[in-house]
């Protein structure tokens, strides 16, 4: 229940005269005539006025007094927020060998036109995983079926995860027949050969012959010629192999899979690209009674308990460090991406007892730790995160080499829409250095004020537009390729921008220009705006020429100086604010006419909430239109998509009143942990941990008095507790740091562990089962009482250090089992106990333990 507001405007016009009038006699007895004619009387009206009118601004507080309000404890209005889903490309011909090269933001809809944008690039090639080994101990089994059936998950290193499993990955890739090449009716299996050769082992020249330059010598070998090269494929029906021969230099280290199939000689060969980076996307099982943990919004970087390696099989017959480029996975800790290079001498061979011949990929538990062996739903190729948004204008940076043409990487905006080049400036450090004389050359305040430039200009940036050059496209590499005609920008850093926007926003992204006045408003004209994409420039002369400078975005001039190129977004509404020359600077008016000195370079938008849409609805790929002819955006024809789950995570602008109401949540939550409760708390909240249970303990009369000792208990699902690993306590200690004390001493360790075995005789009553009433009561021990995470009289786990009682026993035996007539004789005993655990039994036969100990059990000997 709250507390009722108080009416700060509780005296009326009338009153205040009144209760003044009253106090006259007191303050002033000679004082007579009260009457509204006297000069006092008319004094005390105006005052009694003003006073009231005080008194009703007490009672008003606007909308932006709560945004200052909130802003004091940390509290902003949240941006619209984008749902995310992740996506799978396919051929539509499930032939075709020719990777498609799919540029970071292309833009995928739904049927109900809500449009999303891919978050990396992704080249995308035949799918072709054929096996799935996992290999432990236990010994090797076939996980393929699980990959493709719906539903099913194993393990990728077993039950246990021990180190030395593995989980291996074969692939294969259909290429041609190997009878069908040179075929005079037909050159489909002459051109699969040609794409692959050039395409996926770099063998470009062979692009440029045509099929004449294809054919069989006397032993039955290939041939393909182009000039003074040549390429000779020998088939080894023997060993199933084809070895290439280039100029009668032997590539031993590049091979394909021969397979005899329906009277064809089927040729396969490694799936990926040389040097090209490819992502494998790994959904594991996470529908875990312990979620992960979350408290607020707030996150850590998260330490992988287990350590693994990544490798290859390679022409020299052994396994091959795997070039891994970014690990989403966490070693295959949660779900996620792992991307690598494609190396190019990856070889086949079988892993027994499985006889197929594939290319493989291995991963091997290194470094033991896993509190939850990993279990896997699904590997994926060609898969990618995308998110609700549509880019309208963007730019990058890339380093300029000082050469007359110059190479960039390419989104999707780049190589449909249109582009201009800016580079970066430094007028008036030139300027310092240009007009220096000889006597300034060794003034130190003449160079600290060239240094004090040059910060200012590499922080807000001053940009030209740069003219002579021209622009190629290529979308089948996703590069952009410019070649400057004229000068060509210094060698430099980050100092050549592109800047790409849809042709509809062309003339939009001009939004005016400044009049000099205070407080100037314009119009976007697009929204609802994503504030983090959102950049905007301003011409300014700059003594005989016109720069672009990068301007600041702000939530508002409470902080801003006067000469700070700050404005600040509505990104609802669709408009920006600039400063009045106190807070924030006033853009420069331009001495010319029909000035557009205003100029979007960045802008996204987003439609919030409508972006969580359900699985498989984002289903087609926007065909662009583009005003440039040579683009070779074919891919919409040749490929599908569809996103295999739902697209979650999509909200709409926060407002006030939600702000307000999160804000109460807010200081409810615990941020500063001072007693054992908030110590516990925070521990079992630690982000992306499973933390099961959490114990405070305070420190002993030997240790020191600020010292806190925080026991965690990861969840698992083994009968013998899993001890977490250093990067797990070390996960929950750098999460709890920043919420001690700063005077305490923190330690996170595990708990120590009591086995407890229960030997019972028991009467059953008649008409039960005697052996399956023994088994209940055994299960019901180990699972339901004496468990270290859901045993207990309550079902929450076993408390920690908490004495074991015989009569506790007695009459969890009795409650948790049907069937059980009376125990007649019981006895605890300790079979393993942790050094730590300083476990005993009493002369009563009870078991004490320590207080940061927890028992459990594997194994009980009931009879009757």
């Amino acid at each position: 229940m709250t507390l009722p507001l108080p009416g700060l405007d509780d005296k009326s016009f009338a009153q205040l005269m009144e209760d003044v009038r009253k106090l006259i006699p007191r303050y002033a007895p000679d004082w007579t005539d009260y009457n509204t004619h006297d000069p006092g009387i008319t004094f005390i009206e105006l005052f009694a006025w003003l006073t009231e009118i005080q008194r009703y601004y007490l009672d008003q507080v606007r909308d932006e007094n709560f945004i200052k309000f909130l802003k004091l404890i940390n509290i902003r209005l949240k941006d619209v927020t984008s749902a995310t889903s992740a996506v799978k490309f396919s051929f539509v011909d499930q032939q075709k060998i020719a990777p498609i090269w799919v540029p970071q933001g292309t833009k995928l809809i739904t049927n109900e036109q809500v449009i999303f944008e891919t978050d990396t690039p992704l080249l995308v090639v035949s799918d072709s995983l054929e096996k799935v080994i996992s290999s432990s101990k236990s010994g090797r089994k076939d996980n393929i079926k699980a990959i493709d059936g719906q539903g099913l998950s194993f393990f990728a290193f077993g039950e246990n995860a021990e180190a030395g499993s593995c989980l291996y990955l074969g692939f294969k890739l259909y290429i041609f027949d190997w009878d069908k090449v040179p075929d005079s009716e037909s050159d489909t299996n002459s051109e699969r050969l040609k794409q692959f050769l050039d395409l996926y082992l770099g063998f470009s020249w062979i692009k440029n012959i045509d099929n004449e330059g294809i054919y069989k010598n006397d032993d039955g070998n290939i041939i393909i010629t182009h000039g003074d090269k040549q390429l000779t494929l020998e088939l080894d029906e023997v060993s199933n192999l084809v070895k290439l021969t280039f100029n009668q230099n032997i590539t031993d280290k590049i091979y394909f899979i021969v397979v005899k199939k329906d009277n064809s000689t089927c040729i396969y060969g490694q799936p990926f690209s040389v040097n090209k980076s490819v992502p494998l996307t790994f959904n594991l099982f996470e529908e875990y009674p312990s979620k992960r943990g979350k408290y607020g919004e707030e996150t850590v970087k998260i330490i992988p308990s287990a350590n693994l390696t990544w490798e290859y099989y390679s022409g020299d017959r052994f396994w091959k460090k795997l070039d891994v480029n970014h690990d989403e996975t966490l070693n295959l800790s949660q779900s996620g991406q792992l991307w690598f290079t494609a190396p190019m001498d990856m070889y086949v061979r079988n892993i027994f007892p499985f006889p197929e011949q594939l290319f493989w990929l291995r991963v091997t538990v290194q470094k033991v730790g896993y509190e939850l062996p990993p279990k896997i739903n699904t590997i994926l190729l060609n898969t990618i995160t995308v998110t609700q948004k549509h880019s309208i204008s963007e730019f990058k940076t890339y380093s300029s080499h000082h050469q007359r043409t110059q190479a960039f990487p390419a989104s999707y905006l780049a190589l449909i829409g249109d582009s201009i080049i800016q580079v970066k400036q430094f007028p008036l450090t030139l300027s310092l250095l240009f007009f220096n004389s000889r006597l300034e050359l060794l003034n130190p305040i003449f160079w600290l004020t060239v240094v004090l430039c040059h910060n200012f200009e590499v922080q807000y940036g001053y940009w030209k537009d740069w003219q002579n050059y021209r622009l190629q496209k290529n979308q089948e590499q996703g590069t952009i390729t410019v070649t400057f005609r004229g000068k060509i920008p210094q060698k430099g850093t980050n100092n050549i921008r592109v800047v790409s926007y849809l042709d509809e926003f062309k003339k939009k992204r001009f939004l005016g220009g400044s009049n000099g006045l205070p407080g100037q408003t314009f119009s976007l004209k697009q929204f609802v705006i994503v504030s983090e994409s959102f950049k905007i420039q301003v011409k300014e002369q700059i003594q005989e020429d016109y720069l672009w400078r990068d301007w600041i975005r702000v939530d508002d001039f409470d902080a801003s100086k006067p000469e700070d190129p700050h404005y600040v977004l509505d990104a609802e509404n669709g408009e920006i604010y600039f400063g009045d020359g106190i807070n924030g600077d006033i853009p420069q008016v331009l001495d010319f006419q029909d000035q557009q000195s205003i100029c979007v370079i960045s802008c996204q938008t987003s439609s919030g909430e409508k972006g969580n849409v359900e699985a498989k609805t984002i289903n087609k790929i926007l065909n662009p239109v583009s005003t440039f002819v040579n683009t070779g955006f074919i891919y919409p024809t040749q490929l599908t998509v569809e996103n295999q789950g739902v697209a979650s995570g999509g909200a709409p602008l926060e407002t006030l009143e939600k702000a307000k109401l999160r804000a109460r949540k807010d200081l409810k939550q615990i941020h500063r942990a001072v007693t054992s409760e908030d110590y516990e708390l925070l521990a079992l909240s630690t982000p992306g941990l499973r933390v099961a249970r959490a114990k405070a303990i305070a420190p002993t009369a030997t240790e020191a008095k600020t010292l806190v000792k925080v026991i965690v208990v990861p969840y698992s699902e083994t009968l013998v507790p899993a001890s977490p690993s250093s990067g797990f306590l070390q996960n929950v200690r750098q999460y709890l740091e920043p919420h001690r004390l700063i005077t305490t001493k923190l330690e996170v360790i595990s708990s120590s562990y009591v086995e407890v075995k229960v030997k019972a005789l028991l009467q059953i009553r008649s008409g039960f089962d005697l052996d399956q009433v023994c088994k209940q009561v055994n299960k019901s021990l180990i699972e339901r009482f004496l468990h270290p995470l859901n045993g207990g009289s309550e079902g929450k786990g076993w408390q920690f250090g908490r004495t074991v009682y015989k009569s506790e026993v007695y009459k969890a035996i009795e409650d948790f089992t049907e069937g059980v007539d009376c125990v007649e004789s019981l006895v605890l005993s300790i079979q393993n106990a942790d050094k730590d655990a300083e476990a005993y039994l009493d002369q009563y036969g009870n078991i004490h333990i320590s207080k940061n100990s927890l028992i459990y059990s594997t194994k009980h000997e009931i009879v009757y």
